[in-house]
This record gives structure tokens, C-alpha cells and sequence, in this order.
């Protein structure tokens, strides 16, 4: 009698257990609460490739500009560079033309009458062929010494001409540069022709 009364009891429980459990489960997904950002299958992400869009754009229009100025404060300085060369360059060429009178004045005074000319007025017991030579020795040594600083000037010379040149360089690729992200468009030259202008 015990376990008969246990069987239906077991029946029971089990099939109020079946019936209820849809009720379970309606009540379970009334209390979950909505989900933020779910999309619906096959819907994908509709809006967020615009805003990802949207911000890659700001961060390259940040990028260029923050390029832009360093651009600009690279060609200031190799301007400031070019023009301290050039500078530079001008001392060096006045130097030149001073050691190259100074040179010819020395020749001058190496001539034979020049020679004799200076040492006119010259009163000494010794041998005028003997002061003429010691006076041709000095000149001599004086002229080798201008050919020297002479020589050591063209070496400089060139070094700064190669270093304005580069200076140059840089500033024609810097404004090239700068034109290009100004203009947002690598192919368009700033020469005043709009295309199909060549006829």
C-alpha cells in the first residue's frame, strides 16, 4: 500500500515537474534584462563602420598636421642653415679676394726692379746681391704661406658649397612635402595647370 502511494506520488511530482517548466523558462527570460549592442542575425555592425571611419579620419587629419609642423620647423631651420652658409660662404669669398690681391702684390715685389727699388734706400755693409736675396727669400716664404691659406679656402669653399647644396636640397623636399599635405593630393603639382589644360 506504502509503495503504491509512493509510485503515484513520484507520477505526480514528475508531471507537475514537465508542466511547470515552461513557466520556468517564460520567467527567465522576462527577468533577463535587455542586451546592450546585440544585434540581430544577419543585421552585422550597420552603424559602427561609419564611427571607426569617423575616427580613423580624425587621427589622420591629427597626424597630418602634427606632421605639418614639424615640417615646418625643419625647414625653418634648414633655411636658417642655408642662409648661415651662405653667409659663411660670402666671409670666405672676401677672404679670397684678399689673399689673392695680397698675391699679387707679392709678385709684383719679386720682380727684379721691384727688388731693386726696395733696397735703394737701404744703407748696410753687406753685399747688395746678399740683400736682394734675403729680401726674394721673405717674399717667397710670404707667398708660399698666401698659396697655402689660398689652398685651405677652396677646400673650405667647397665644403660649404656641397653643405648649402644638401641645405637646399632639403628645403625644396620639405616644401614639396608640405605642398603635398596641404593639398591632400600627391599627383597635383603647384604649377598653375589644371588637367587637360596641355593643349
Amino acid at each position: 500500500m506504502c509503495a503504491r502511494h509512493f509510485k503515484r506520488f513520484l507520477i505526480g511530482l514528475f508531471t507537475a515537474l514537465l508542466l511547470a517548466a515552461p513557466g520556468f523558462a517564460q520567467m527567465a527570460t522576462a527577468q533577463q534584462p535587455p542586451s546592450v549592442g546585440k544585434a540581430e542575425p544577419g543585421q552585422g555592425l550597420k552603424g559602427k563602420p561609419v564611427m571607426i571611419d569617423r575616427f580613423a579620419d580624425s587621427f589622420t587629419a591629427r597626424d597630418q598636421r602634427d606632421q605639418a609642423q614639424i615640417d615646418v620647423e625643419l625647414l625653418t631651420r634648414a633655411e636658417n642653415r642655408s642662409d648661415a652658409l651662405r653667409a659663411q660662404l660670402l666671409d670666405l669669398q672676401m677672404k679670397e679676394i684678399d689673399l689673392q690681391a695680397r698675391l699679387d702684390d707679392l709678385d709684383y715685389r719679386l720682380r727684379p726692379d721691384s727688388l731693386a727699388q726696395a733696397l735703394v734706400f737701404v744703407g748696410s755693409v753687406r753685399p747688395m746681391d746678399e740683400l736682394r736675396d734675403d729680401l726674394r727669400g721673405r717674399i717667397e716664404s710670404e707667398k708660399t704661406r698666401t698659396n697655402a691659406q689660398l689652398e685651405l679656402l677652396a677646400s673650405t669653399q667647397a665644403r660649404i658649397e656641397a653643405a648649402i647644396s644638401d641645405a637646399d636640397s632639403e628645403c625644396a623636399r620639405l616644401r614639396q612635402r608640405l605642398r603635398l599635405l596641404s593639398s591632400g593630393d600627391g599627383c597635383r603639382e603647384d604649377n598653375g595647370a589644371a588637367p587637360g589644360d596641355d593643349e
